[in-house]
């Protein structure tokens, strides 16, 4: 069975928490922002694109101004719906809203040993945290979620895609990329993974991320980058990571419209450039602990910011994928199960199609292995709640109820047989009595989750092809600034 068919949800239960007049007055503010501000633009190919076009641009502050005009009319070349490639065909990704997908994040820089000491990060690292997100059935792709620190830092990034594709046959988020030959030995190794340009381009096994800087600026690598991925049939997701209070408004629509006036800019001059292009609507907006100065990655104005980004995303029929993990959490347990439990609903009820932080605590700093298994688990549950009830008459099951009548018989009649398997089953979680939890030894949920881990490596890992390793070792080997 293709990995997405567990993934799908239907028409889902949702959260609107914005009527459709608030989404298109904070789309109407982000067009007079952008019309009126305007965005900075380092790269000079981006004022070109923009130029072209018919934006204002000022080539000495680079600043463009889009006017309302350009931007919806960018916009309208937008593709709704596409399919994210595997190296294993059978772990592709529908992104139709339809479905939903949870993956592991990115740019970590410890890791927190089972035991809970913790270290800088390196690539092996990555391998393992990606053997865990392969084992997960409820996690779909992988990414750099900590840095390899233990290699070059010319070649980092790709040794972080080669570390996730060697454990992890699911689609690959790439994230920390900087410069134009980083993107094009990337693109090398997708075509040798996926068999060749055309195949890449038609089901690209990677995923970028290119974040934007809060307020009102594209970095010159990142437009670059994008431009060039876009061209190459690579998706690319545009990050904005607004701060309420510090980079953005304390308030959430002010913050928002901030937000949306980054990615709409973005999307639009990859556009102009590559009509039809792939875009993710993406984005990490958050909040800052006033007294301290701490990421709230997960405080409630975070999650309702993420919540007012999936209807955003909905209106711009664009498909959505943001954080929605990476607790503050310094430790696995009670904290990063509620914070990650309520990000999740929140998220996805709201109109994502995939989230990320699965793995990541002190918002986004430390990756722990457990943590991984137990947002699985979490993630199983938001699913099924995402489904909402069917009424139908096969579930209202009238001649079953009055054949029953007074009698409690339904536990052996096939009506119940045929529906039990799509109860929802706790993997990690306590289902039993207190006293057999007791015989057991009384187990902590993390603990479970810890023991988890410690079988999945220890079990012998699925070979990866010898003639796709070498190909691999001799792109990164050979990767050169050009």
């Amino acid at each position: 069975m293709p990995h997405a068919d567990e993934r799908y949800v239907g028409s889902r239960a949702s959260w609107q928490i914005l009527s459709p007049d608030q989404i298109r007055t904070i789309h109407e503010t982000s067009l007079e922002i952008l019309a009126e501000v305007g965005i900075t633009l380092h790269s000079r190919r981006a004022l070109d694109i923009v130029a072209e076009h018919g934006g204002e641009v000022d080539y000495e502050s680079t600043v463009a101004r889009l006017s309302p005009e350009l931007v919806e009319k960018a916009l309208a070349s937008l593709p709704a719906s596409f399919t994210l490639g595997a190296r294993d065909p059978q772990y592709e990704l529908p992104f139709d809203g339809e479905h939903v997908f949870l993956s592991t994040d990115g740019c970590g820089v410890f890791r927190r040993e089972l035991d809970g000491t913790v270290r800088p990060s390196c690539k092996q690292d990555l391998y393992e945290a990606a053997r865990i997100a392969q084992a997960m059935p409820n996690v779909s792709s992988t990414s750099a979620v900590v840095s390899a620190q233990d290699c070059p830092p010319e070649t980092r990034v790709l040794h972080e895609f080669d570390a996730c594709v060697r454990g992890s046959a699911k689609h690959s988020i790439v994230v920390s990329i900087k410069e134009d030959w980083e993107a094009r030995s990337l693109m090398r190794m997708g075509e040798a993974i996926a068999g060749g340009s055309r195949e890449l381009a038609e089901k690209p096994v990677f995923t970028c991320i290119i974040c934007t800087v809060s307020p009102l600026h594209q970095e010159r690598f990142g437009m670059d980058l994008a431009l060039t991925l876009a061209e190459g049939g690579i998706p690319v997701s545009f990050y904005p990571m607004p701060i309420l209070g510090a980079t953005a408004p304390v308030t959430i629509a002010g913050a928002a419209a901030v937000n949306n006036a980054e990615l709409i800019s973005a999307a639009v001059v990859v556009q102009l450039a590559f009509p039809g292009a792939r875009v993710l609507h993406g984005g990490g907006p958050t909040a800052m602990y006033m007294s301290s100065g701490a990421y709230a990655s997960n405080s409630p104005e975070a999650l309702l910011l993420r919540a007012v980004q999936g209807q955003m995303a909905d209106f711009y029929g664009l498909p959505a994928w943001f954080g929605a993990g990476a607790t503050t959490a310094k430790e696995p347990g009670v904290q990063s199960a509620y914070e990650n439990a309520l990000a999740m609903m929140c998220a996805y009820s709201a109109g994502a199609d995939c989230t990320f932080g699965t793995g990541l605590l002190d918002g986004s700093r430390i990756l722990a292995l457990e943590q991984i298994v137990t947002d699985n688990e979490v993630f199983g549950i938001v699913t099924r709640l995402l489904r909402g009830v069917d009424v139908s008459a096969e579930t209202l099951a009238v001649d079953l109820i009055k054949k029953m009548g007074f009698k409690g018989d339904y536990l052996f009649d096939g009506h119940t047989r045929r529906h039990a398997r799509r109860l929802w089953q706790a993997q990690l979680g306590e289902t039993g009595t207190y006293d057999s939890w007791l015989q057991a030894g009384g187990p902590a949920t993390v603990e479970k989750a810890r023991q988890t881990v410690r079988d999945i490596l220890a079990a012998e890992p699925e070979p990866f092809p010898e003639d796709l390793g070498r190909e691999l070792d001799h792109i990164i080997a050979t990767a050169r600034p050009s």
